[in-house]
């Protein structure tokens, strides 16, 4: 009786709480701010990453630029977080089928959820260890990337428009 006792709390609370409150993200808590928030993502970004992270992208991303792999996944998942929330369907099809792995970089560390604007990624770059101010060769880059993939003039203009390059 116990045990299914405590199997309904488990799942009430896990049905009633959303995802990202196990992970201590999006606290309505007064003394808490979005950097805090950001600050635990990113966090939780480089571990679920891992300096192991290594794709066509990230490689690109880490020769071209001075960043590690992990800060090059979590800069391009920032990024390309932005991308899927703001996109069209069509583009963001296009998007998907262009970088294998997409949700490595987006779904599975919540930042979809979190990258509302480019303040957001330029917070995410921050706690990354990066300046945001790499967001604009950032940018350059992934748009080369894809490119080099085929992507369509439409979703290679809708990009520059929504990171400024």
């Amino acid at each position: 009786m116990k045990g299914i006792t405590l199997i309904a709390l488990i799942a009430t609370v896990t049905i009633s709480a959303p995802s990202y409150a196990f992970f201590g993200f999006g606290s309505d808590d007064d003394d808490k701010d979005k950097s805090t928030d950001m600050s635990a993502l990113t966090g939780h970004i480089t571990q679920q990453l891992g300096a192991s992270q290594s794709t066509p992208l990230t490689d690109l991303l880490s020769n071209e630029l001075d960043v590690t792999p992990t800060q090059a996944a979590g800069g391009a998942g920032a990024l390309l977080s932005l991308a899927q929330t703001q996109l069209s369907d069509e583009n963001s099809s296009e998007l998907s089928s262009l970088i294998p792995g997409l949700n490595n970089f987006t779904g599975s560390t919540g930042l979809t959820s979190m990258i509302t604007n480019m303040d957001s990624v330029k917070s995410t770059f921050e706690g990354l260890g990066i300046d945001p101010a790499l967001v604009t060769q950032f940018a350059p880059v992934i748009l080369q990337y894809l490119t080099s993939e085929g992507a369509s003039s439409g979703l290679l203009g809708s990009l520059s428009s929504l990171w400024g390059g």
